[in-house]
């Protein structure tokens, strides 16, 4: 798994690829929750480049949407890829998140500036 993390005032723009599986949902969820800082209430998640998704992934967006909330936020999926929406959509969480098509570098965004890349 890879993961970047760019920031604006009050969202936090996270990249994911590559398999988000059991050996490394933890340091997922550890960077979605560190991401997630006051001002920062709000989660932008690009999911189009994960290759494949396991339960204990699911937990980490869970997580991270719980943390989020209560800081008066939301978690957004953009262009989740197929292996994503098949475990949303068995799970039952799918309608827990707002999902949008478009991936994020098809809408470029000067104003966020790079915090971190894994």
């Amino acid at each position: 798994m890879d993961l970047s993390v760019s920031v604006r005032a009050d969202t936090a723009v996270c990249r994911v690829s590559g398999d988000v599986d059991i050996s490394c949902s933890l340091v997922l969820r550890e960077r979605l929750l560190a991401a997630l800082q006051p001002p920062r209430a709000r989660l932008v998640l690009d999911l189009s480049e994960v290759t494949f998704m396991d339960a204990s992934g699911l937990g980490a967006l869970m997580a991270a949407r719980r943390r989020s909330l209560l800081l008066g936020g939301g978690v957004r999926l953009v262009a989740p890829s197929s292996p994503v929406r098949r475990v949303l959509e068995a799970s039952g969480l799918r309608s827990r998140f707002p999902v949008e098509v478009a991936t994020l570098s098809a809408k470029a965004d000067p104003g966020v500036a790079q915090l971190a890349s894994q």
